[in-house]
């Protein structure tokens, strides 16, 4: 299971950036990637007790080491 931590969230669309702000992703969080499921281009994360499942272009918005 790979962990890093959210450095920055950037993406040309910030509507998208919000969205994810939303969900409580923000620089300095550490992230959990829970599962990759390839055939619908899914990434589940988790973080503390939260699971979110996002998509190819979400997951392309964080940045982090």
């Amino acid at each position: 299971m790979q962990t890093f931590i959210i450095e920055k969230i950037e993406s040309p669309n910030k509507d998208l950036v919000r969205r994810l702000f939303d969900l409580g992703l923000h620089p300095g969080l550490e992230v959990k990637v829970v599962s990759k499921v390839s055939f619908k281009s899914v990434i589940i994360i988790q973080y503390g007790s939260t699971r979110l499942a996002l998509n190819q272009e979400e997951f392309a918005c964080l940045r982090g080491h």
